[in-house]
């Protein structure tokens, strides 16, 4: 049986948060790879790095925090990007967050409006991130 495209792969990542009073290791050597067709759950105790393992992935680490090992791979058509090597406040991280990769947070209420339908919000960051009509964004987001 042949195995799908691999989508990420993230090796020995490490993402440690520093302070006066010392330094904390979030995330230390987290392995894992997601081919396509795949679904990935991340299950442990509250505290134990979770969210700092997808925040590491988007690149979007609190300022006191720094992923200081380990590769994060995105493959896309053929060519592998190490988003560890990006700017994370530059263009090409930003096409990928919401257009390749996205995270929905732990809390509902501050992840969506309630102005909006979840329906809507969806549409809305595929309409940023993709070429298409109202319509054809609905059926993607369906």
């Amino acid at each position: 049986m042949t195995q799908a495209p691999l989508l990420l792969s993230v090796d020995n990542l490490a993402t440690h948060f520093f302070s006066q009073e010392g330094i904390l290791e979030a995330v230390d050597g987290v392995s894992f790879d997601i081919h396509a067709g795949e679904a990935l759950g991340i299950a442990g105790e509250s505290g134990c790095g979770k969210s700092v393992t997808a925040q590491s992935i988007l690149r979007i680490v609190p300022k006191n925090g720094k992923i200081v090992m380990g590769e994060i791979s995105l493959f896309q058509n053929g060519e592998s990007v190490d988003l560890v090597q990006l700017d994370d406040r530059g263009q090409e991280i930003r096409q990928i967050r919401g257009g390749e990769i996205a995270m929905v947070f732990q809390e509902p209420m501050a992840a969506f409006s309630m102005v909006y339908t979840i329906g809507n919000q969806i549409i809305e960051v595929i309409r940023l991130h993709q070429d298409c009509s109202q319509n054809e964004a609905r059926e993607r987001a369906i």
